[in-house]
């Protein structure tokens, strides 16, 4: 049979025809089985008229298998199957577009995957209902969702349980958010909030507010956080410290500040017991008199006064005789009572605007401004007020069960020169209290430039302790340090004079001299090499390698800017273990400069070397500074541990500055401890280490028990 040319041609171009609609349905079908989307058409009745590869996988089958069938034949209960089949049915008789979110569970793995489905219905080439069904995969988008809703839950917990209140300010539109620890602090009711700025101004303390305020818009317009100690009133009148921090997070393209988060920190307490400590600095416990610290300020006052006036006002400087005597014959109890009651019997020798001061053990100050506007006649009224001085000694004194007499010295000098300092109207008057008791006691002398015997004593010691430093003649006994359990874990470097004529000199007697003419640099240097000499020894002992050796450093040693290097330099020179060298410094050091001594502690510290606060509590330190220092521990003032059981002052500062280093995580070392009493007391009120003579005297290294 033949076909036609024109038949032919037919032929051929439908066979074309069907291979190019073949190669598109192949490219279509790989289309729709790479598609991350699960992809089904369903007819009428809910069947699968298609499906591609991902949905096949989900249900354990292949693409062509599926067609003809229905979610029931493969993993979907009856139950599922025929809820399938109803919602295809419902989204066709509504002839609408369903966009939904839906999730699914594998039975065969127990693995639940959550879906966004957009559900399209249309007429089919044979004129029936279809559905198209497009389910994109949002299960790891979802487990991100839980996952940041977990972790922001988590922070509101962790934020509500710091204690502080929190805010989050939108700036454009005023509002601000706040956490309800912070409408508790500042005593509102949640509904009282009207969630504005205007809630926070509200609160701050007339005198503080305008400045905390300024703060905030130079934040916003500068670096963008800031930070303030001030007052705010609660809704109740009642006034509370706060420490407020703010931090912008966010600016628009413009670099201006959209949102600022902060907090607020009741600092109440804190701020209660830095007021305390304040006025702890300026007075003295025993006594209740004014102590060095404040007649020193109050002597610069009055000779900055005293040259604008034209008029002379005078120092006096007394020292009671015998003093040490009565203590170890008397014991302390009636040594501390004697104080008390001559610092009384003085206060009635001068007016009330005079000063009088005790400057530490037996040793009084008195100021008396305004003696005269000539220096003749300043020099009659400072006689008759040192007459009062030795003629109130003349009535005994009563301590308690017993009466005792004593006498005192007293050194005077008169302010009349223009250029004098507080430290040399100091040094005169202490040297003619000196020269007081050089005459035989119980008198008093004024300063005058013959009194050189005083002077030429001083050069003599001061030319001795520089052939001493030369000889290695100053060096450490050590004072042992014990646990609450009385085991030795440590010991104190105390420098000791070993004079070939006048035999061991206490520290009492060079170090104020060697401070004043700069010795004291090669004094402790010389300590801290013997005491890492000592710790390179200790080390090669099982019972003693890890011992500690604390050394006292001066405030003019560490003020040295190669204090830290030298300080390094002579570790690495001896070998010795830097985690076991402690320095002890004392308050006084941070009055000036405080950014270097945080600086150079810094240094140190990240050496591993620990850091104490000498005698704490004696001096003047600003529990803001203690937050920043990098301290490992505190050293209670003996004066305060010997009057723990005679003193409600004492006992108290005692508690609270163990409060105090255990909230700062710091260690404590009670010194002078010398009872049974006291060692409980201080045990029972968390004290971890004790010093003291109950323990252990300063003496040679191999008199310390290591057992």
């Amino acid at each position: 049979m033949h076909m036609s040319r024109g038949a032919g041609e037919s032929l051929a171009d439908l066979a074309e025809e069907v291979r190019t609609l073949r190669q598109d349905v192949e490219v279509l079908r790989t289309i729709i089985d790479e598609s991350p989307d699960v992809i089904v058409l369903k007819d009428h009745e809910g069947n699968f008229l298609l499906g591609n590869r991902l949905v096949a996988e989900l249900y354990g089958t292949t693409p062509e298998q599926m067609v003809g069938k229905h979610d029931g034949d493969f993993s979907a209960t009856a139950e599922q199957a025929e809820f399938f089949r109803q919602n295809v049915l419902s989204i066709m008789a509504s002839g609408e577009m369903e966009i939904v979110l839906e999730d699914s569970t594998d039975d065969r793995t127990g693995e639940t995957r959550h879906f966004k489905s957009i559900k399209k219905p249309f007429i089919g080439p044979q004129g029936k209902p279809n559905i198209l069904v497009i389910a994109h995969d949002v299960t790891d988008i979802r487990r991100s969702q839980l996952q940041i809703e977990t972790s922001e839950r988590r922070l509101r917990y962790v934020l509500e349980a710091t204690g502080d209140g929190i805010w989050d300010w939108h700036i454009p539109t005023g509002k601000v958010v706040y956490s309800d620890r912070w409408v508790e602090m500042f005593g509102y009711r949640p509904e009282e909030i009207t969630g504005d700025l205007d809630d926070f101004e509200a609160c701050l303390h007339p005198v503080d507010g305008d400045e905390t305020m300024a703060a905030v818009r130079e934040a916003l317009t500068g670096n963008g956080s800031y930070g303030r100690e001030h007052r705010v009133r609660r809704r109740d009148g009642k006034d509370i410290w706060v420490l407020d921090r703010g931090q912008v997070v966010e600016r628009d393209e413009a670099g201006v500040a959209v949102r600022m988060v902060g907090s607020v920190a009741d600092i109440s307490e804190r701020k209660k017991a830095e007021d305390e400590l304040a006025a702890i600095a300026y007075i003295d416990l025993l006594t209740g008199l004014p102590n060095r610290r404040f007649l020193h300020e109050r002597l610069q006052h009055v000779l900055a006064r005293g040259i604008r006036l034209g008029n002379y006002s005078g120092l006096f400087y007394i020292d009671l005789d015998q003093f040490k005597m009565l203590n170890d014959t008397m014991g302390h109890g009636a040594g501390d009572r004697m104080l008390q009651l001559f610092g009384e019997r003085l206060r009635d020798c001068v007016r009330e605007m005079d000063t009088v001061a005790r400057f530490g053990g037996d040793e009084f100050a008195i100021l008396v401004e305004d003696l005269g506007d000539t220096a003749e006649g300043a020099m009659m009224a400072a006689v008759a007020i040192a007459k009062k001085i030795n003629a109130t000694c003349d009535a005994p004194f009563d301590l308690s069960s017993i009466s005792h007499r004593i006498t005192a010295s007293v050194g005077i000098t008169v302010m009349e020169n223009e250029g004098d300092s507080a430290e040399e109207i100091l040094m005169r008057a202490d040297i003619a209290m000196y020269a007081a008791k050089s005459a035989g006691r119980n008198s008093a002398r004024f300063f005058d430039p013959d009194i050189q015997a005083a002077l030429t004593s001083r050069i003599a010691l001061e030319s001795d302790l520089r052939d001493a430093l030369l000889a290695g003649d100053i060096r450490p006994v050590y004072q042992g340090i014990v646990d609450g359990c009385g085991r030795l874990v440590g010991a104190e470097a105390l420098a000791r004079w070993f004079h070939p004529n006048r035999g061991v000199i206490m520290p009492t007697d060079f170090i104020g001299l060697s401070e004043q003419t700069g010795q004291i640099l090669d004094i402790g240097r010389a300590m801290l090499r013997a005491t890492c000499e000592q710790l390179v020894q200790w080390r090669r002992s099982p019972e003693t390698t890890a011992l500690t050796i604390a050394v006292n450093v001066s405030a003019r040693q560490f003020s040295e800017p190669d204090f830290v290097d030298h300080v390094l330099a002579i570790l690495a020179d001896t070998g010795a273990p830097p985690e076991r060298l402690k320095l002890e410094l004392i308050e006084t050091m941070l009055v000036h400069d405080i950014d270097d001594v945080i600086a150079k502690m810094a240094l140190l510290y990240a050496e591993g070397i620990e850091i104490l606060l000498d005698d704490f509590g004696t001096g003047y330190c600003s529990l803001s500074y203690l937050q920043r220092l990098p301290l490992t521990g505190l050293k209670i003032d003996r004066s305060f541990v010997d009057g723990i059981h005679r003193s409600e002052g004492d006992s108290a500062i005692v508690r609270t500055i163990m409060a105090l280093a255990s909230n700062l995580g710091l260690s404590v070392v009670a010194e002078g401890v010398e009872t049974t009493a006291q060692h409980e007391f201080l045990r029972e009120h968390g004290c971890e280490m004790f010093q003291g003579y109950l323990f252990s005297r300063p003496g040679p290294v191999d008199d310390l028990q290591f057992a």
